[in-house]
């Protein structure tokens, strides 16, 4: 059984309609300041952090969209199992540096570029930081490193974007991700979805929707400590889950 069971996605989905959760996260969304930004592409280079609000109302999009669901979720499986070994972009970017779920993309994204040099430095630092000592335990646990290009990789500061006005403040940054975390806590207050109430990124919301952590997680470490049967062995479970 998945880790995020689907019928408690749908009955979640049902309730975030009827009481205009979806609404609310859009008139969030629609308070952020403007910038104007290259589309480069350069800051899709990760499985960015969403709440569970934002996770259903991607899940919602991708409904009616099957030809674009499908292709997500193979891009999905791949980034998440292949995370420990090659460096990927974020499975909803495509080949020409857009974004497939523009108009649901989450918080994180829509933030980027409003940070300031020093607030967005310091954060990567502690990235970069936790990656190497993450890299520790998993040698010390399970005898395999991860490679260096994904402990290592860094999303630059973007010079590039130019907010409309000014730069956030993080105060300013966190009252928006707080006002996001009040729907999820609409959510869980109901009992509507039995979740594990931890951080995760958009790709490990989807591959939870798909297998149990578990699993997914002892199949992750076996392919990367033998990456002989890491192609053989996403693709099969894409072929089973992917349909």
């Amino acid at each position: 059984m998945a880790s995020i069971n689907n019928i408690d996605v749908s009955k979640s989905i049902d309730y975030a309609k009827k009481n205009q959760l979806f609404d609310k996260l859009n008139n969030i969304y629609s308070t952020l300041p403007k910038g104007e930004c290259s589309g480069c592409g350069s800051c899709c280079m990760e499985s960015v952090g969403i709440n569970l609000i934002e996770f259903l109302n991607i899940f919602n999009y991708l409904q009616d969209k099957e030809e674009l669901r499908k292709k997500s979720l193979e891009k999905i499986l791949d980034y998440y199992f292949m995370e420990f070994m090659e460096k990927k972009p974020c499975p909803f970017k495509d080949n020409d540096n857009r974004c497939e779920i523009y108009e649901v993309r989450p918080l994180n994204c829509r933030l980027f570029g409003h940070w300031k040099k020093d607030d967005y430095n310091k954060n990567l630092k502690g990235v970069i930081d936790k990656n190497i000592q993450y890299k520790n335990i998993m040698k010390g646990k399970y005898g395999f490193e991860i490679a260096d290009d994904v402990v290592n990789y860094k999303i630059k500061y973007c010079d590039s974007f130019k907010p409309e006005e000014r730069y956030l403040s993080k105060g300013e940054r966190l009252n928006f991700a707080d006002n996001v975390m009040v729907l999820d806590s609409k959510l869980f207050s109901k009992g509507i979805i039995d979740i594990e109430f931890r951080d995760r990124g958009i790709v490990e919301y989807f591959v939870d929707s798909l297998l149990n952590q578990n699993m997914s997680y002892n199949i992750k470490v076996r392919i990367s400590k033998d990456r002989n049967i890491s192609k053989r062995t996403v693709s099969r479970v894409k072929r089973l889950l992917v349909k």
